[in-house]
């Protein structure tokens, strides 16, 4: 899933955090108190957001299809001018997957109040992508440079994308491993052992105590290079934070080599440095290498019953893990599933009022008045800990957009004592008024069929700020997302040094490769830590190019290559015997030292040779007798080479597992974090004129995993294909980020890389 926020006003930023969304969507909250006060805090499904400028487009949130859309125009009410322009989209998209089987989702946008829609909006039943403009912000109540925005599922899709149906998340077991992203949190039962000091042998030191009588949470939030624990109660109060573990998701790689070695010779046997890894990410070993069953995953965290904190094993028997894919209620996440019964527009939750009204004064004996009430919940309303909590209910309650519905949703309106609604609309020309209005904003009965059967009119209400800035967390990409990272037009130098400017066509191969090894590629991304736009944008930039545009995973000369045997490189440069045998201990596989030797020495050897002397045949399998053919085999999973076999399970992961591991071991996160100061480059093709993007930091990226000795070159000389490398790269962050891109006069001015058009 890639979202964004409906406002991407911030142009020198290439990635938004969550403050950048929360400060391009200013607004009302959803629910109480996104109308004025005079209407009494009646709940509302959306979001009231200021645009910036009165200029800036809306746009669309995310990829998807159009459902609806009206033209602009003006309602009024109560004296007050209310826009008409609205735009629904569905999006259907993945935020992870079962085994091989992706976890589809769809959710709709509903952006309404619209002073204009844009000319190029496209008609109903046409796609729509990330960022392209809706049209611009209109008139609500009268205040200019306002839109509602809500985000809706159904059922089915609401289990899928929350992971559950009800209340507060269950802790008996551990969460859901179909999604995993955000932070890791782990449940530490009350009185487990704490030590002053990191255990590192099989015998334990004396217990300095426990954790205290109640169960705890620690966060693990890996971001920048760097880790951050967090202990929390149930409720999700913050006990404290640990210091901050310096460089440790940079120190990942060898900080699970260091684990896995501090074992006994026998228990090496039954472990491997990749499970260690993902017991240190993850909190649990979500893959097939293997680990032991007693692992002990031992961090430093804060202890309410320990002053300065302690070691303790967040891998215990009896701890349970999870993440934010599992929208826990320690991290305020509730489901609001207690108004099922009657059919007004409002959350008439036992669950939510209690959120909004004053708990009795002790003695207290009056009757507060609706007035009161209104006041009281309104007052409540204002306080920064009371949004946050209502901001993460996600509630189930009619649409207010059926025009069939319209007298049915708002007859509460008419009730007297109703604390939502103190000065009641008891005039029927009043009502009908309001009704006749309110019927002009509906489009339930306009929606195709199978999106109303979908979701039905009760449905589920997501506040449209915590959702983009949960799912920004996901990071899993769907099929057509994959399909966007394939750049229209590449460049390539031909023989007789022209610079060629030719279209990537999605072709078979390509097809093959996208629909056989997307999913295991996304859980490699996510395993690796190559999990934020940037990093992704540079492993694909990349990635994309090495394997001829996804065309190939090895070396399309095969065994004709100075290096041959040994190039099959998956989806990143692992050519070379040394890297396969890392790579091959690394997820637990025993291969002798003297056999990686041998092998290394002879792959040196030809490398020092003069490039037109060089010869394969000082690497041929005949020259080396330890070679197994189990070896041979899983050499041939790297390139997904099955020739004369059917595919295996390994054929499917080694390609994309061994890319992040790669990445992982030279530390490429740590290049990827750096800030990306774009430069705009013209060449002259075949074609005229075109333009790419290049970047230092990609450039230092990209020498870490190609060309280590070029990593501080000034002048982008040395690594193969770099210059096409970069066209991948710019694609990559147009479909990933925010960023605006320089035009040949300098200003970032651009939405998308200049000359080049997107792959819709």
């Amino acid at each position: 899933m890639i979202i964004s926020p409906p406002f991407l006003s911030l142009n020198d930023i290439p990635v938004y955090d969550g403050l950048c969304v929360r400060n391009v969507m200013p607004g009302g909250i959803v629910g109480s108190g996104a109308y004025p006060i005079s209407q009494a805090m009646g709940w509302h499904g959306g979001l009231h957001i200021h645009a910036p400028t009165s200029m800036e487009p809306v746009r669309a949130i995310a990829d998807g299809t159009v459902v609806f859309r009206r033209d602009g125009g003006n309602a009024r009410y109560d004296n007050e001018d209310h826009s008409t322009g609205c735009v629904v989209i569905r999006h259907v998209t993945e935020i992870g997957a079962h085994g091989a089987t992706p976890v589809a989702v769809t959710y709709y946008s509903i952006t309404q109040h619209l002073r204009q829609l844009d000319h190029d909006l496209p008609a109903v039943g046409r796609a729509i992508y990330r960022k392209d403009r809706l049209g611009l912000a209109g008139t609500i109540h009268g205040e200019s440079d306002r839109i509602h925005l809500e985000i809706i599922a159904g059922d089915a899709d609401t289990l899928k994308l929350v992971g559950r149906s009800t209340g507060e998340l269950m802790v008996g077991g551990n969460g859901r491993t179909d999604a995993v992203y955000g932070q890791v949190y782990v449940l530490v039962p009350a009185k487990s052992p704490c030590f002053n000091s990191q255990p590192t042998g099989a015998s334990l030191p004396t217990a300095a105590g426990d954790s205290g009588n109640d169960d705890l949470i620690v966060g693990i939030r890996y971001e920048a290079g760097n880790a951050t624990l967090t202990t929390y109660k149930l409720n999700g109060d913050t006990i404290g934070t640990a210091p901050q573990e310096t460089d440790a998701e940079y120190n990942l790689y060898t900080e699970a080599n260091a684990r896995h070695g501090r074992l006994s010779a026998a228990d090496q046997l039954i472990s491997s440095p990749s499970g260690w890894y993902e017991l240190l990410r993850f909190g649990r070993n979500l893959g097939t290498d293997p680990l032991p069953a007693n692992a002990a995953h031992w961090r430093k965290v804060v202890v309410p019953s320990q002053s300065g904190g302690a070691w303790i094993n967040l891998n215990a028997s009896n701890t349970k893990k999870f993440s934010d894919a599992d929208f826990p209620h320690w991290a305020r996440w509730k489901l609001i599933d207690d108004d099922v019964t009657d059919e007004n527009s409002r959350c008439d939750s036992a669950m939510a009022n209690a959120m909004l009204t004053s708990p009795p004064r002790p003695g207290a004996t009056t009757i507060l008045t609706p007035a009161q009430k209104a006041a009281d919940r309104m007052q409540n309303l204002c306080k920064s800990d009371v949004q946050e909590k209502l901001a993460k209910t996600i509630c189930k309650f009619p649409t207010e957009w059926a025009k069939d519905e319209v007298r049915k949703r708002w007859a509460w309106t008419r009730e007297t004592g109703n604390p939502c609604m103190p000065y009641p609309l008891e005039d029927e020309t009043d009502f009908t008024e309001m009704a006749d209005f309110a019927q002009k904003l509906c489009f339930w009965e306009e929606l195709p069929a199978e999106d109303k059967s979908r979701l039905t009119t009760r449905h589920w209400h997501f506040h449209p700020r915590e959702f983009i800035k949960h799912f920004r967390m996901c990071g899993w990409l769907s099929e057509p997302e994959f399909k966007q990272l394939l750049p229209q037009f590449v460049m390539r130098l031909d023989r007789n040094r022209v610079l060629l400017w030719e279209p990537i066509r999605l072709n078979g191969d390509r097809n093959t490769t996208i629909a056989n090894h997307r999913t295991p590629l996304n859980h490699a991304l996510r395993k690796w830590g190559v999990d934020t736009p940037l990093r992704r944008a540079t492993f694909f930039g990349n990635s994309v190019q090495e394997t001829q545009w996804w065309a190939l995973l090895a070396e399309g000369s095969g065994s004709t290559l100075w290096y041959a045997p040994w190039y099959g490189r998956g989806f990143l440069q692992l050519t070379n015997p040394g890297n396969y045998i890392d790579y091959w201990r690394y997820r637990g596989r025993t291969v002798p030292e003297p056999l990686r030797v041998s092998l290394v020495a002879a792959y040196q050897a030809v490398t020092a040779m003069p490039p037109a002397q060089r010869s394969n045949s000082g690497l041929r399998d005949a020259n080396f007798p330890a070679l197994t053919a189990q070896m041979r085999e899983w050499r041939a999973h790297v390139g997904a080479d099955t020739t004369g076999r059917p595919p295996s399970p390994e054929d499917v992961l080694a390609p994309s597992d061994s890319a992040c591991y790669y990445w992982a071991k030279n530390r490429m996160s740590a290049e990827a974090d750096a800030t990306h100061t774009l430069e705009h480059v013209s060449i002259q093709t075949d074609h005229g004129t075109k333009a790419y993007y290049r970047s230092r930091t990609f450039w230092r990226a990209s020498a870490t995993v190609n060309l280590p000795g070029a990593v501080n070159r000034t002048n982008y000389t040395g690594i193969n294909g770099f210059d096409a490398r970069c066209i991948a790269y710019g694609y990559a962050l147009a479909v990933l980020t925010e960023m605006r891109f320089p035009n040949a006069a300098g200003n970032s001015a651009l939405n998308f890389p200049e000359t080049n058009v997107p792959r819709i």
